[in-house]
């Protein structure tokens, strides 16, 4: 095996230039897909003594080699050293799904990367566990090497399994938001023969540290909720009081930049209370990343998907007080 020195030698150009991933079946190298996903591989747990530098250097390397995916925007070794500090995690490879939400949101990663190298007879066996943030899917993906093999190459074997595997079940690991209509008509179909409420929805937004005059999240939820057929009332623009009144907050922010594409984080906090009886319909709160060719387009598809899940939640909690 090579020593540690040698291995955090390697340049990462050289890398990407002598072990180039397979590109995903199906299609052309260095063409972009319509659907990208932001990777975070965190530190590998490894047995101590003569590996105990072993799963930093994995991180080092699958980083260097899954970044020639041009589907897979790579967040940055800084960022997931505040994440696993917030998290304290350390260097454990052990993440459940609690803590890679967590890690998600400081990072802006939609899938993490991690796992765990150890001994098996006279092999080294890596086992690489590829997991989705927003929907605590796993994948595993293992590769192994002669103890005096290159670690090289055979992080760059592993690399590419994963590569594949991610660009494969993507739309498994990253949490899918139903078209509107098709929200709409479940709603819909949900809320038949009831006695609606009116309602009222009041979440400004900070979008890329600056206030927006046209809130996503608001847009988003009250265009939802009119389709539905609850009776929707301004409260900036009416003195009429609604029975649900909904508030709360809605931000985003700049994630990640791959080329052209990039990444942003969006946030929003909701509260729902009941005017006549002062009860509280709903707490919650959606976090969400979209990947766009602008940030601000990005903070918003990134904000109206989390209102989108939210106002799903916000209908069903109604209905049951009902």
């Amino acid at each position: 095996m090579e020593s540690c020195q040698k291995i955090a030698s390697i340049f990462i150009l050289g890398l990407l230039l002598i072990y180039p991933l397979a590109s995903p079946a199906g299609e052309k190298a260095g063409v972009q897909s319509n659907k990208a996903y932001s990777v975070a591989v965190l530190p590998f747990a490894a047995d101590t003594g003569e590996f105990g530098a072993l799963g930093e250097e994995l991180q080092l390397l699958m980083t260097a080699q899954l970044s020639a995916n041009p589907d897979l925007i790579m967040v940055e070794r800084a960022e997931i050293d505040k994440a696993l500090s917030e998290v304290e995690l350390g260097i454990s490879g052990m993440v459940d799904p609690n803590s890679a939400a967590r890690i998600g949101y400081i990072t802006g990663a939609q899938v993490l990367v991690t796992g765990r190298a150890f001994l098996v007879r006279k092999e080294l066996v890596v086992v690489a566990k590829i997991i989705g943030v927003e929907t605590s899917r796993v994948f595993g993906e293992t590769g192994n090497m002669p103890l005096k093999g290159s670690i090289v190459e055979a992080s760059s074997a592993l690399s590419a399994k994963v590569s594949n595997r991610i660009s494969e079940q993507g739309h498994t690991l990253v949490a899918s938001v139903a078209p509107e209509e098709n929200i709409i008509a479940r709603l819909k179909k949900d809320v038949e023969g009831r006695t609606l409420p009116s309602v009222s929805v009041l979440i400004p937004e900070i979008s890329l540290n600056r206030a927006v005059l046209d809130p996503a999240a608001q847009t988003e939820i009250v265009y939802i909720m009119q389709q539905v057929g609850f009776e929707i009332i301004d409260p900036e623009a009416s003195n009429e009081f609604a029975d649900i009144e909904v508030s709360g907050e809605a931000f985003s922010e700049f994630g990640l930049r791959k080329g052209n594409l990039v990444s942003t984080k969006g946030r929003v906090e909701m509260k729902a209370i009941n005017r006549a009886t002062g009860k509280v319909v709903l707490v919650d709160r959606e976090t969400s990343v979209a990947i766009e060719l602008s940030p601000e387009i990005a903070g918003k598809n990134a904000i109206a998907k989390s209102a989108s899940r939210l106002t799903e939640r916000l209908v069903a909690a109604i209905l049951e007080q009902q």
